[in-house]
């Protein structure tokens, strides 16, 4: 784990660290945190906590309404 990382968790901060995995050279970048600084272990997310199901759902719909708006944007030009 990277230094600044771990300053971060013990800090009180929710992060998306660098931790060595298993094998050589790979890396994975879970959500690490603490609840409680007294606490020993870390807890981990793959997907970010702070962010609820229904938040990620309300983002997908405005992109693909944004892809709508584009799209007909794009095709009020010339007809051929």
């Amino acid at each position: 784990m990277r230094i600044r990382d771990k300053i971060l968790i013990e800090n009180g901060y929710i992060t998306k660290a660098k931790v060595k995995w298993y094998g050589i050279g790979t890396f994975a970048y879970p959500y690490l945190w603490k609840e409680n600084k007294a606490d020993t272990d870390y807890k981990k997310s793959w997907s970010d906590p702070r962010v609820t199901k229904a938040q990620k759902g309300d983002k997908r719909s405005e992109k693909r309404q944004n892809n709508i708006n584009q799209n007909q944007r794009k095709n009020k030009g010339r007809k051929p």
